[in-house]
């Protein structure tokens, strides 16, 4: 763990959800970011938010990150789309099969 106030001028702190998974798949070097402490109850819990990385690993580590975050908004939206296609299709089998149960059971005489 590295103190955000103790960093030393080689390094760049990123304080960004999922960053650390880029800089494991790239293996980079990184520490998580100790910010300070939380009291919770009595309890002094430690924040940590965020990696701090070597400064000639900053560049290529923002871009990665940008593509991730680029294919990670790609994959959300196809998933929201198959979801609405499934919901479409269960909707329109729903309604296919009415129909022909009311055609072979003759609906119309219960109305």
């Amino acid at each position: 763990n590295v103190e955000l106030a103790l960093i030393n001028p080689g390094l760049v702190h990123f304080e960004v959800r999922g960053i650390a998974k880029v800089a494991k798949k790239l293996a980079i070097p990184y520490a998580p970011c100790l910010l300070g402490f939380e009291g919770h109850g009595g309890n002094r819990t430690p924040t940590i938010r965020g990696i701090v990385v070597h400064e000639h690993n900053a560049d290529l580590l923002r871009c990665a990150y940008t593509e991730w975050e680029s294919q990670a908004v790609e994959q959300e939206h196809a998933q929201r789309r198959k979801a609405i296609y499934g919901r479409w299709k269960r909707l329109i089998v729903g309604m296919l099969t009415k129909e022909r149960l009311d055609r072979q059971y003759g609906g119309e005489e219960n109305k």
